[in-house]
């Protein structure tokens, strides 16, 4: 049989320890798990985008598998990973309807409806009733892993004073909202402290890093590995390298007139009154990937914008005071919102080419990947909870079908996608998901393999 090594196998040094890439030396002889018997993990992501989609423009021509189906014009930029996307439409929210943005909200993330707070000064404001999935999936699949789940925020014009729904993604239990990291420096740190030195740190005063310390014992273990797996362990070993150079070297500058600062570290600072959205999110995303092949969590949750909220994409034009949610509100500015779903699925692209990029076996990152994509409303300007978007992507290594758009008839309620999910990710043990009109047993048997 060979060399083999176990997947918890750790390069070790100066006090600190470094993850291994999956390596062939680690994998059964197919490449498709772990050679002491244990399948890749599977993940589960939520990638969230406030404010709905122009539906005529979103929805698929045709339904079907493979060539039978064609992306829309607002899921186009998705077209390099369109064997891993499923489309759902044809699905409605179930839960009472109280408050557009927030009852979309309550039910992509827990199935149930929303309960009314005091509104004070605001419109409206409101908690959920129930804890989110990503938790329950938490609880059962991340477990092992350094972090339970992790929460990212890409735009941090969240909307503050209309209750935990609209602020947050991921909630514990309905009142224990979980805080978002919108900071990449700051999670950089929270996943790879222990993995990396920081540069600044006194202690380290010969400014050496990991990699250095551990060079002996990686030298020892490239010597016992095939050429595959060499070659994998040192792009494994430069990738994390380039990620810290980049994170520090990101320039804080808007994306159409982009320029390099002597000394920047990206923070997702604002510069000049505009985010920086688009840099910001390809940086967690390739976080993001890294916290997964290095298997420190296996749940995440993405709020790229929020519901409402007050973020702008002013490189569409549409000035640096109408925030995409008021853009939604008019009817004259229809094609501004389209062009930013155009925009928020291209950084969608961005992250699901991180995960694409890492290899695990015959697989990839994504492969093992179950992403919920979605909204707060089907369309801003109608507040609809009706046809929902649902986008799907990975196949939650093969138990998810991939490169299909199906159309549900009858409305069928969202919540069947997201019990197919659990089950794809979780395994049988979830029955069910969601409360009262939202509530279901019955998970989508359409877009699962078995």
């Amino acid at each position: 049989m060979g060399f083999r090594l176990s997947r918890r196998f750790l390069l070790r040094g100066a006090g600190a320890a470094i993850a291994l890439p999956t390596l062939e030396a680690m994998l059964n002889s197919h490449g498709t798990a772990y050679a002491q018997g244990m399948a890749f993990p599977k993940r589960y992501v939520v990638w969230f985008f406030g404010n709905g989609v122009i539906l005529p423009r979103w929805r698929p021509a045709a339904q079907g598998q493979g060539t039978a189906w064609q992306l829309s014009e607002e899921l186009q930029p998705l077209a390099a990973h369109k064997e891993q996307l499923t489309v759902v439409t044809g699905c409605n929210i179930r839960i009472p309807g109280r408050r557009g943005h927030h009852d979309g909200v309550a039910a992509m993330m827990s199935g149930a409806e929303i309960f009314p707070l005091p509104a004070g000064n605001a419109p409206y404001a409101s908690r959920l009733t129930q804890r989110t999935v990503d938790q329950d999936l938490a609880d059962v699949i991340g477990t092992q892993t350094r972090f339970k789940s992790l929460q990212l925020r890409v735009s941090k014009r969240v909307v503050r004073g209309e209750g935990p729904t609209l602020a947050f993604l991921s909630h514990a239990s309905p009142t224990a909202p979980l805080e978002a990291v919108e900071n990449p420096v700051t999670l950089f740190n929270q996943l790879f402290t222990g993995v990396m030195p920081s540069p600044n740190d006194p202690r380290n005063t010969l400014r050496t890093s990991v990699l250095d310390a551990v060079r002996d014992e990686t030298r020892a273990l490239q010597s016992r590995l095939g050429a595959n797996d060499r070659a994998r362990l040192d792009q494994h070993l430069t990738g994390i390298a380039e990620l810290r150079q980049r994170i520090q070297t990101l320039p804080a500058q808007p994306v159409g007139a982009c320029r390099v600062p002597a000394a920047a570290t990206q923070t997702n600072a604002d510069v000049s009154g505009q985010e920086q959205i688009e840099a910001v999110n390809r940086v967690m995303g390739d976080l993001l990937a890294m916290a997964f092949a290095c298997d420190l969590t296996r749940v995440a949750t993405v709020q790229f914008s929020g519901s409402v909220g007050f973020h702008t994409f002013n490189w569409l034009g549409s000035g640096p005071r109408a925030s995409e949610h008021s853009l939604t509100h008019d009817q004259n500015e229809q094609g501004k919102v389209h062009d930013s779903v155009v925009f928020s699925m291209r950084c969608l692209s961005q992250t699901l080419a991180s995960m694409k990029a890492i290899t695990e076996g015959s697989n990839t990152v994504l492969d093992n990947s179950a992403v919920l994509v979605t909204s707060d409303v089907s369309e801003g300007y109608t507040h609809s909870g009706n046809d929902y978007p649902i986008l799907v992507a990975g196949s939650a290594g093969g138990r998810l079908r991939t490169n299909m758009h199906y159309r549900a008839t009858g409305g069928r309620n969202t919540s069947d996608v997201l019990l197919a999910l659990m089950q794809a990710v979780g395994g049988p043990t979830f029955t069910g998901v969601g409360a009262g009109t939202g509530r279901s047993t019955t998970p989508m048997r359409e877009i699962m393999t078995s």
